[in-house]
């Protein structure tokens, strides 16, 4: 998938099995991880160039983009202005 203009496909990791006090979460309760991969971006436009790079480690607004599975993955099509941080 290619996204277009000022879209991206954002991975996110996978969400932690066990509590930093080691507690087993099950897998129906856990939150989808805000942390991810930048998977493919789309070219920009000539007023708002694309920042953002494929490999990219990012952090995106928790709830937007628009889930989607590909393979039994789930990404996120969303535009840059999701990503408030990257690494």
């Amino acid at each position: 998938m290619q996204p277009i203009r000022n879209e991206i496909l954002f991975k996110p990791f996978p969400s932690e099995e066990i509590t930093e006090s080691g507690f087993f979460v099950p897998e129906n309760c856990r939150e989808i991880n805000d942390k991810g991969t930048i998977v493919a971006v789309g070219n920009g436009t000539a007023n708002n160039p694309m920042r953002l790079k494929e490999g990219m480690v990012a952090y995106r607004v928790k709830a937007w983009g628009e889930p989607i599975v590909m393979g039994n993955e789930l990404y996120f099509l969303m535009n840059e202005k999701a990503i408030i941080a990257v690494e």
